[in-house]
């Protein structure tokens, strides 16, 4: 591959926190704001921190809940770290700057979401739904998603190094600069909507006879 070919990389940028605050339990609520706070050791049954809300320049640790609520709200400069939460519940919402820092994720609704220079690094995820999603540098570092779901989502610069993928749908879905390489396939749906992807030789090789099968081509 010629280097003018290469898909550029996500853009991405370490985030780097100051002094923060311990953060109040009382501010953990829908329609909140959370600016520069810190949270550590959060066992719960629901963490909602939807309808609105906006958590800015903050930092979570060791977070384990039954369910992770983020629908309709903004995720800015923001890091979560070994987070632990069987649901996590982000429609509608809006991301920038974002970390996911290890930990098991299982079903993420994340469908229609506007996300922009987004980190997953060392996570396990059952179900990644991001339908009709607006992706731009996005980047699973040493990931494993048993299933992801991209149906008609517009994704440019993403990139899956060192991750583990079992199912990827594409139908319908715009990408460009979208590298597969360094990803482990194990099934592709909606092939024909690859078209800007970036995979290797060998994937393609592995990949051949659910390419044919969904293309309905012949093998003589």
């Amino acid at each position: 591959m010629r280097a003018s070919d290469a898909p550029r990389p996500p853009q991405l940028r370490a985030l780097s926190f100051g002094e923060l605050s311990e953060g109040s339990r009382s501010l953990l609520e829908p329609n909140t704001d959370i600016y520069g706070l810190r949270y550590a050791d959060i066992r719960a049954e629901r963490l909602d921190l939807g309808k609105g809300s906006v958590v800015n320049g903050s930092l979570f640790s060791d977070v384990v809940v039954d369910e992770l609520v983020f629908a309709s709200s903004r995720l800015v400069e923001t890091r979560f770290q070994q987070t632990a939460a069987p649901v996590v519940r982000s429609a509608r919402a809006a991301w920038r700057d974002v970390e996911f820092d290890g930990g098991r994720l299982g079903a993420i609704e994340a469908f229609d979401l506007d996300a922009r220079a987004v980190h997953f690094k060392g996570c396990r995820i059952s179900y990644l739904n991001l339908r009709g999603s607006k992706l731009l540098d996005f980047c699973f570092t040493d990931c494993v998603i048993d299933e992801l779901d991209l149906l008609q989502a517009d994704a440019k610069r993403v990139s899956f190094p060192g991750s583990r993928i079992g199912s990827l749908t594409v139908h319908n879905s715009k990408v460009a600069d979208f590298d597969l390489s360094g990803a482990e396939l194990s099934s592709v749906s909606g092939w024909t909507w690859l078209g800007g992807a970036t995979m290797s030789e060998e994937q393609l090789m592995f990949l051949a006879p659910q390419i044919a099968a969904e293309l309905k081509i012949r093998l003589a």
